[in-house]
């Protein structure tokens, strides 16, 4: 148990009256269980007391996020439309995270935050929260206040809470990327810039290479068809040379899958390979710089309005189709459209200080229960806390209603 961790979230959020946290053993490489630690032995490491205030901070933001976007169900009317609960709930968690946000006693500038195309509720690149003023030092932030917004307003499981701090994370516009993970070494010599489905399977030899696997033994996590066919083609293509490939049902939501290099989940991934919002390419880059330092992503940019003109199209060629404002947006941003990048044009390699997150629905692949009342007026909220090097705390959360 972190007896001051917890002290300082209790400190940040007057709502909360119990909050534990427990340090797991480091897992075996690529893909150990974990476990708490069984001689407390992480708990006693010397830790930096700015870096906790942050962590509790970063804590009590996102778990407030949870709780609220959870409860937001609870004003759904049965002719609500999907569109205005979905704008209700990350309307709720927007609230709620950037109250305390908002307050923290230092100044965090948002890198990559999702919401600012549609206009809707969400952190938004370039907003300032935290300390007012020219004060240093700042503090880098990826939030997806709730990531999975539709299967909370539709009640399924899987939707997280996700925030990270970082300190060099280059800000990005509210677009897509087309993205494979890779280790590292290999990440200069992939070729991402032609056709996805033409380039797949020189991209899964590269990737198996680069693991010392055969393709035909690599485990591939990929994006739902549910909300967009176009990855279909793809997918069919992987499939027929891959050991497995991971498509979710409904919506994609990537952190439980990154969370197997770490062990937490299962099955271990070998690759990422698909569309990526750009918000969420940059919390996964985060996440793998503090778990598997040892892989990346390579991408490429991609757009948002070409795959919304043409909703049937069951190949990925709409996502390089760029409107103005698009394009407008890229230059202002000083990226290009016509050219690869790899996680250390996003993250600075060893800069990421801490990710959180938390279920807003419940989440059985990582063990995490959505709030729910629990009797006597209290709601409890789960998640996890990843520190550098695979550090990482399970955290539960208990709420006065």
């Amino acid at each position: 148990m972190d007896d001051s961790l917890s002290s300082m979230i209790l400190a940040v959020d007057e709502r909360l009256t119990h909050a534990a946290i427990t340090w797991l053993d480091q897992p075996a490489a690529h893909g150990g269980g974990y476990g708490p630690a069984a001689d407390g032995g992480n708990d006693r490491a010397p830790r930096d007391g700015t870096a906790d205030e942050e962590d509790a901070y970063l804590v009590a933001a996102l778990a407030s996020a949870a709780l609220a976007a959870a409860e937001a169900r609870a004003s759904f009317g049965e002719d609500m439309s999907l569109n205005d609960r979905k704008v209700a709930v990350d309307g709720a968690a927007t609230e709620a995270a950037e109250k305390i946000l908002g307050r923290a006693p230092f100044r965090i500038r948002v890198a990559a935050g999702e919401g600012e195309r549609d206009d809707s509720p969400g952190a938004h690149t370039g907003q300032w929260l935290g300390l007012p003023g020219d004060v240093s030092p700042v503090i880098d932030g990826v939030f997806d206040y709730v990531d999975g917004t539709e299967l909370v307003a539709t009640d399924q499981p899987g939707a997280l809470a996700l925030g990270g701090f970082g300190s060099g994370v280059r800000p990005v516009p509210d677009l897509q990327a087309y993205a494979a993970l890779a280790p590292t070494g290999a990440l200069r010599d992939l070729d991402i810039m032609s056709r996805p489905e033409d380039d797949v399977v020189p991209l899964l030899e590269g990737i198996a290479a680069a693991a010392g696997k055969r393709p035909d033994e690599l485990t591939i996590s990929t994006h739902s068809l549910a909300s967009k066919p176009m990855h279909r083609t793809l997918v069919d293509l992987m499939r027929g040379r891959v050991r497995e490939v991971l498509v979710p049902e409904r919506v994609t939501v990537e952190p439980p899958y990154l969370l197997s290099l770490a062990g937490l989940s299962e099955p271990r991934i070998d690759s990422m390979i698909g569309a990526i919002g750009l918000s969420e390419l940059a919390f996964a880059a985060g996440l793998v710089d503090l778990v598997a330092p040892e892989l990346g992503f390579v991408f490429r940019l991609a757009s948002v309005t070409g795959p919304r003109a043409e909703p049937r199209l069951t190949s990925l060629d709409a996502l390089f189709k760029f409107s103005e404002d698009e394009e407008a947006a890229l230059r202002s941003g000083g990226w290009c459209k016509d050219r690869q990048y790899t996680s250390a044009d996003l993250v600075q390699p060893g800069s990421s200080r801490a990710a959180t997150l938390f279920a807003v629905t419940d989440n059985p692949t990582l063990g995490l229960r959505g709030p729910e009342p629990r009797g006597g007026g209290v709601a409890h909220v789960e998640g996890f806390l990843v520190k550098p090097a695979a550090r990482i705390g399970s955290i539960r959360l208990s709420y006065r209603r």
